[in-house]
């Protein structure tokens, strides 16, 4: 199993699944370096099945030709969709803030999947999508791993601590409740986490993504009271728990690109026992929430309604932060479904 330049995806699409399931991949660790192309290469002559997540870069597409020449199956696995509407903060670049366009993103993974014996995703929408390109497309849930989580952490101190994560720090998916996010952060009650975004020692660092997140960086700076950096993913689990929030919120613009995300959000904020309140979208990540264990708003005008209601009761947000937690773990627990990775690859044959 090879990953990707993206690192959080790669723990949960590759490195997870492997190593439940004793596959090898192209790290030895989590925080390890990635092996040299020739121990690579070894790998995938060694190897019945190769596994790519993401392919959109030339070396994969070498390595794919490779692997189908001397007989291999191959896979592809990919969990976000490339095609997003024009206003996507992403639309014009990568993470890494070089331009590409969106055309030659989609055009390498539609390539790619032709070729492909297997391609794996993680919902049903992504899937109707890339069976378009090819119809052997089977879902693998995003799972975690119990292992990697800490007992979870409290907030004991006067005030409620609110927190948004990573992805949702896009104006794009914001903008809907800017205003009630501002009337938190005016609050002396409540304290606005955010954990996500380049803190400003990156952004002198990266002037490029600096620009990119201009509107989101005046925004931020006027109503967060802690902001927390982007951190490795094997920092991750770790710094969610000890920020202690008591709930996350988590709105989403309804369009195509968000209803094909997964539930990873909640999954991880369940971990730590952190409620979540939640866009809800048609076919969208988190529907299977229910009101013992998160919110999901369908109207906007409910966001204010719901987090006061959890502000103002915390056994009730914590409650809520047990039962999610409990759920996950009888739901999504990497040791439980590994073998729906070993049952795709094995059904190749």
């Amino acid at each position: 199993m090879l990953g990707s330049a993206y690192t959080g995806c790669n723990y949960v699409r590759v490195r997870l699944p492997s190593y439940e399931n004793g596959f090898l991949t192209d790290t030895n660790s989590l925080k390890g370096e990635r092996n040299s192309n020739e121990q690579i290469r070894d790998g995938i002559m060694s190897a019945d099945v190769v596994v790519m997540h993401r392919p959109e870069i030339p070396e994969y597409h070498r390595l794919a030709v490779l692997a189908k020449s001397q007989g291999k199956k191959l896979v592809m696995d990919n969990d976000d969709t490339f095609l997003i509407d024009d206003n996507h903060p992403l639309a014009e670049v990568t993470p890494d803030a070089e331009t590409i366009t969106l055309k030659e993103r989609q055009e390498s993974i539609t390539t790619f999947m032709e070729h492909c014996d297997l391609v794996t995703t993680t919902t049903e929408t992504l899937a109707k999508e890339y069976r378009k390109t090819n119809p052997n497309v089977v879902i693998l849930p995003n799972c975690v791993d119990p292992d990697d989580w800490d007992e979870p952490l409290r907030n004991e101190g006067d005030k409620v601590r609110i927190g948004f994560v990573n992805s949702v720090a896009y104006e794009y998916d914001y903008e809907h409740i800017k205003d009630f996010i501002q009337s938190l952060g005016d609050r002396d009650d409540v304290e606005v986490i955010l954990f996500g975004l380049g803190d400003k020692e990156h952004r002198k660092k990266n002037p490029k993504i600096t620009k990119m997140f201009e509107n989101e960086y005046k925004f931020w700076d006027g109503v967060v009271s802690e902001h927390i950096s982007w951190v490795h993913i094997s920092d991750y689990p770790q710094m969610l728990n000890e920020l202690r929030l008591d709930m996350i919120l988590i709105p989403r613009k309804d369009n195509y690109f968000n209803r094909c995300k997964s539930n990873l959000k909640f999954l991880e904020a369940s971990m730590c026992e952190i409620p979540v309140v939640a866009q809800s979208l048609s076919d969208g990540p988190y529907e299977e929430i229910t009101p013992d264990m998160g919110i999901l708003i369908k109207n906007n005008k409910d966001w204010s309604e719901a987090v006061e209601s959890l502000i103002q009761n915390k056994e009730k947000r914590r409650e809520m932060g047990r039962k999610a937690r409990e759920y996950v773990i009888k739901n999504y627990n990497i040791k439980d479904k590994a073998h729906l990775w070993e049952e795709a690859y094995n059904n190749l044959f």
